[in-house]
């Protein structure tokens, strides 16, 4: 009988034995023993009283929910239990919930899962050196059953359902967006599909209208500062966390968190490929006012990214006039590639060349430069 989404235990274990009849509906004594081995509370209920002081008498149950949920974990052992239209009758409304309890989550993913699980009871004999035997049986519906003995006693009973095959895992790392996951893993996979398109716009990156039309504006328009609109303030950050993970920093050197603008210490820059606005790297300033050997020093360039794609193909030396233009004499944060040592030899102003041939030695030409 089911009465404000309840269940006895009696009336559950009459439902079960009109389907399972192997048996002779043996499998009425074993309900409660099964609840607890899949977790599912078997409850205390009452009928309300009339009277509060009126004596009451308890007895056992499940909520509906919990109800149905033991009915799909007893056909994942191969129990004919059919559990199919009760799922159906319940689904909309786990449908709408946002967090779900065992029992729902069953109830949910009954159709996808159903006859693919794996589930193994266990008993409480405890292990010991004894001799271990293993028997394996398949019955007419296609379940799979491995029944694992010491001396006589059952240690373990796995069930396979006729649709579960076994999938073999394997962590990979993804040499485009350098993710470690899973294979075989749904989740994963979805954690992967967002990585590698984030990957893309950075790798391969296309076209922006937005920042093409800001840069015929001319002016400031490239500079990303604490007044620079939030989507590029994001696609300066995006690149500030592509160069901590690619040279393996401890934290990201710009201080935007995607949601509130920059602090105004800090400036911003997107390297663009051209005119139509596709952003093939960016840099990152922070404001010092400080002075090194006599020289009166405003901003400190704290990191420069480029796409592979990009590099060495004359990006960062167009642009290099208009920043030592705005910035200055700014000083060079370490630690320092070899690229960008060769470059600043080549490219860089007086000050910052004798800054480098002190702290570097004499610097050889030949270093590939990161333009």
């Amino acid at each position: 009988m089911v009465l404000d989404k309840r269940v006895t235990t009696t009336a559950f274990g009459e439902y079960v034995i009109q389907h399972e009849r192997r048996g002779f509906g043996s499998i009425e004594r074993d309900i409660e023993w099964l609840a607890e081995q899949f977790g599912i509370p078997a409850r205390t209920m009452f009928y309300k009283p009339k009277h509060l002081d009126d004596d009451v008498l308890g007895f056992s149950g499940f909520t509906t929910t919990d109800a149905v949920g033991l009915l799909i974990a007893m056909e994942d052992l191969g129990l004919f239990v059919a559990p199919a239209l009760l799922v159906e009758a319940l689904l909309p409304d786990v449908t709408s919930k946002a967090l779900l309890t065992d029992s729902e989550y069953r109830i949910l993913t009954y159709k996808a899962a159903t006859g693919r699980r794996k589930t193994t009871l266990r008993s409480n004999v405890e292990r010991d050196s004894s001799m271990i035997t293993e028997e394996a049986f398949r019955d007419s519906a296609g379940y799979r059953y491995k029944m694992t003995r010491q001396n006589g006693q059952a240690l373990s009973l796995e069930v396979k359902g006729p649709k579960h095959r076994e999938i073999q895992h394997e962590y990979v790392t993804c040499d485009y967006c350098d993710l470690s996951y899973e294979t075989n893993n749904t989740s994963d996979s979805r954690r992967h599909r967002a990585a590698h398109r984030l990957a893309q716009q950075l790798l391969d990156p296309k076209p922006r209208p937005k920042l093409a039309a800001r840069l015929a504006q001319g002016g400031r328009s490239d500079i990303v500062d604490s007044d620079a609109p939030m989507w590029m303030q994001e696609e300066v950050r995006k690149r500030a966390r592509k160069f901590k993970r690619e040279f393996k920093y401890d934290s990201t050197q710009w201080p935007d968190n995607g949601k509130e603008p920059i602090d105004p210490g800090w400036e911003g820059y997107l390297l663009t490929a051209g005119p139509d606005g596709t952003i093939a790297g960016a840099c990152a300033f922070f404001k010092i006012n400080g002075e090194m050997e006599g020289v009166q020093l405003e901003w400190s360039l704290q990191w420069v990214w480029l796409a592979p794609k990009y590099r060495r193909q004359g990006i960062l030396l167009k642009h290099w006039p208009l920043l030592v233009e705005r910035y200055g004499n700014f000083f060079i944060e370490p630690p320092v590639s070899d690229a960008m040592r060769g470059f600043v030899a080549e490219h860089g102003t007086d000050v910052q060349k004798g800054w480098f041939a002190k702290a570097f030695g004499t610097t050889a030409q030949g270093v590939a430069l990161p333009e």
